[in-house]
């Protein structure tokens, strides 16, 4: 099944619950991901070819930028 079409069921599966052991099972279930969440969820190497062109002048100093300068 489709993941978005999974989302929906589920969207729709917790907006008809009128249990409230279910509903706090829920709660705390969104909050056990919320903690796993919070790690560093980076991947090394996720970022691979989004920089497509970089001009040969990319390190030279920006003329209007001099007065900054030392």
């Amino acid at each position: 099944m489709h993941l978005d079409t999974l989302k929906i069921e589920l969207i729709n599966w917790i907006s008809m619950l009128n249990d409230q052991q279910t509903i706090n099972k829920v709660v705390s279930l969104k909050k056990e991901f919320n903690k796993q969440g919070t790690k560093d969820t980076k991947i090394f190497g996720s970022g691979k070819h989004l920089i497509e062109f970089i001009a040969e002048d990319f390190n030279k100093p920006i003329d209007s930028f001099k007065e900054y300068q030392k």
